[in-house]
């Protein structure tokens, strides 16, 4: 029985061409691998968006050819790294039996020696209770720090009957929470319909039965209408989540970002927000140490986050990424500043979570259990439980921590908030 294993990097994004990946293997007749030391046939699907994630890449590279030497026949590379380094890798490689170009699904069929009439489905490489759905890729924003552009290629929007299709199967094989993403979600249609058409998309995936959560991560700020709130308020299914990556609060850093909005327009856009909708959660990224990012706009950003409630913040050094605008600036900032004043914005904002989400201690929540941990040594009537509540996206957010009798993965529980830790929440069954 031939047998395969994926190694998928980087986004969510990425784990969606994997997974169509994984169903022409399967379609060839592969199997899944318990883990890589077991496969006959590994692709990576790389990242290239940072140096870090190449220098990742080259690290699992390297032990993946370890395995050549033992039970390993096929090494496949594909993803990003296709259009960003490839020729500097295949040089440094020629241990990989096919470098497959980024979502060039028909190369890996030829390779297989298969056809090329075979459908581009997807086969899940984890079992959970959600499923992402990429609604566009590639992007035409051009932020002056950002490759994605030059590897992944304009804005290529997917046709709103071809996800409500693709949609309708990911349900079918049980997830409950459909995630939208793409490199923007704002700008979806454009090239298709001439128009923003993320609303008409969220109603068509909204109609579907048998599922509960719908959600959209990637929503671009500049380009965010007030309007769509009004879906917010009226579907019931879509999440009052609202992550919206700023990058930086400062007019002067944004511009030299090419980004649109400044701080005056972000904050009425946040506060508008709140304000139509006061359940709503904000979520947002931040670069540290952009090139010529002075003490006072790093101070001015730590005030931002103080004034507006953001529950969830993800914060980054900024990485020089050669062939970017961002590259050639002057006033590069060093490395050592960048990361003090990133353990600055993460060390504020742990501080003002614990407040945050203190406030729920005592109170109900509705928790999705995703995974069932080990029995009470003491009590075996008592199992611990892995879940999410509603404002928590999988791997990015905190999760909630349960204990409780007999909970089944896949199952919504009301669940008491007992306790709060960093951005976790610990919860037990209560007479509710």
């Amino acid at each position: 029985m031939k047998t395969y294993y994926i190694e998928s990097l980087g986004c969510a994004k990425n784990l969606v061409d994997s997974e169509v990946f994984a169903y022409i293997l399967e379609s060839a007749g592969y199997t899944p691998a318990e883990d890589s030391e077991h496969a006959e046939l590994i692709l990576v699907n790389s990242c290239a968006f940072l140096q870090s994630a190449l220098a990742e890449f080259d690290q699992v590279l390297c032990s993946f050819i370890e395995l050549k030497h033992d039970s390993l026949k096929t090494l496949v590379v594909s993803g990003c790294v296709m259009n960003r380094a490839a020729e500097e890798f295949q040089e440094l490689f020629p241990e990989v039996d096919a470098w497959i170009g980024l979502k060039d699904f028909d190369a890996l069929k030829t390779f297989l020696h298969q056809e090329n009439t075979v459908r581009n489905d997807r086969s899940p490489l984890q079992e959970t209770s959600y499923a992402y759905l990429r609604i566009s890729d590639g992007c035409q924003n051009y932020c002056s720090y950002c490759t994605i552009p030059s590897i992944r290629g304009e804005l290529k929007s997917v046709p709103i009957e071809q996800l409500v299709e693709e949609a309708r199967n990911l349900i079918a094989r049980g997830a409950l929470e459909i995630i939208l993403i793409a490199q923007d979600s704002c700008q979806y249609g454009l090239d298709l319909y001439g128009k923003r058409a993320l609303p008409e998309l969220i109603e068509a995936i909204h109609a579907l039965e048998g599922y509960k959560w719908l959600r959209i991560l990637y929503l671009h700020p500049d380009h965010f209408q007030i309007e769509w709130l009004e879906l917010f308020k009226r579907l019931p299914k879509l999440l009052p989540y609202f992550e919206l990556p700023i990058q930086h609060s400062e007019d002067r850093i944004l511009k030299l970002m090419n980004r649109k909005k400044g701080r005056k327009e972000l904050t009425e856009l946040f506060t508008t927000i709140l304000r139509e909708i006061p359940e709503a959660v904000l979520r947002t990224t931040l670069i540290t140490g952009f090139p010529s990012e002075t003490e006072a706009e790093h101070q001015a950003l730590l005030s931002f986050i103080e004034e507006i409630p953001f529950l969830a913040l993800g914060c980054f050094c900024y990485s020089p990424e050669p062939g970017t605008p961002a590259y050639d600036m002057d006033a590069q900032i060093d490395e050592e500043l960048a990361e003090q004043r990133q353990n600055e914005i993460l060390g504020l904002h742990n501080k003002l979570l614990e407040a945050r989400l203190g406030a729920l201690v005592g109170k109900p929540m509705e928790v999705l259990i995703e995974e069932e941990l080990d029995r009470d040594s003491e009590d075996e009537s008592i199992t611990d439980y892995i879940g999410r509540t509603w404002f928590q996206a999988p791997d990015i957010d905190g999760q909630v921590i349960v204990r409780a009798g007999h909970l089944i993965p896949g199952q919504f529980a009301l669940l008491e908030i007992e306790d709060v830790i960093d951005s976790d929440l610990f919860a037990s069954e209560k007479d509710i």
